[in-house]
């Protein structure tokens, strides 16, 4: 499973990545969302299974990642982080289509949990 990680907190980005990594996920992550953007339009990369991204970073806020990483790759489930806890934040991710949020301090075992949720299922034959 190919997981793209975007914060702008190197720290985050580096637990990530690497708890991620060790779980057994192809994991790119960056602390640019602009790059962010330019991986997901990259037509000769093979597509991300699911996104994880910071709301508030500088450029490009979360809310406009995620507009447009609909936009790049509409089925692609995306699960937010973030340190502020707004509710009206929050609801106008959901209705723009993310499918989940965490609250910052990350809990890597309940994250982990979380992408369970969005991982392809094995066929049961």
């Amino acid at each position: 499973m190919k997981i793209l990680v975007v914060d702008d907190d190197p720290v985050i980005v580096k637990a990530l990545e690497s708890r991620l990594s060790k779980e057994g996920f192809e994991v790119f992550a960056t602390l640019n969302p602009t790059e962010a953007v330019a991986e997901l339009k990259d037509e000769e990369k093979e597509p991300f299974n699911l996104i994880i991204s910071d709301i508030v970073m500088p450029y490009i806020s979360g809310i406009e990642l995620l507009t447009e990483i609909k936009t790049v790759t509409p089925h692609t489930p995306i699960i937010l982080i973030s340190a502020l806890d707004q509710k009206e934040l929050i609801l106008t991710a959901f209705e723009l289509g993310a499918q989940d949020f965490v609250v910052k301090p990350i809990n890597l075992d309940e994250l982990l949990l979380r992408i369970t949720k969005y991982m392809p299922r094995e066929d049961a034959s």
